[in-house]
């Protein structure tokens, strides 16, 4: 799909964004994931696609069956927050009332990736 949308050679996806686009359900198949890639490709032109580099709705893997329940509150709760902030983790780990360290800890222990 990368060399069909005329991606460079430099081009690929991290380990990470692989998970991240293998979680999610497809409903559209190969048309929707090709629409993710090109977007993906706007975004990257050269070099490592991250999570960060997809499109919103697809950033985080739907594959969450590892999580407690608890930890799927915080989940949800900390990725609302984010977004809500537009990725800014100061403003998130204050509105949260924890630090940004702890607030680090939680997004690496939950494989919420980067915004």
């Amino acid at each position: 799909m990368l060399n069909a949308a005329g991606a460079d050679r430099s081009v690929r996806f991290t380990p990470m964004a692989l998970e991240v686009l293998a979680g999610n359900a497809w409903p559209g198949n190969l048309r929707e994931l090709s629409s993710v890639v090109r977007e993906a490709l706007r975004v990257r032109s050269a070099g490592d696609i991250t999570p960060a580099d997809l499109p919103p709705a697809y950033r985080i893997s739907p594959r969450r069956r590892w999580m407690t329940p608890l930890e799927r509150a915080e989940h949800d709760t900390i990725l609302s927050v984010l977004r809500a902030n537009d990725g800014n983790k100061a403003h998130t780990a204050r509105e949260l009332g924890i630090s940004r360290t702890t607030l680090y800890n939680r997004l690496r222990t939950l494989r919420i990736p980067e915004f």
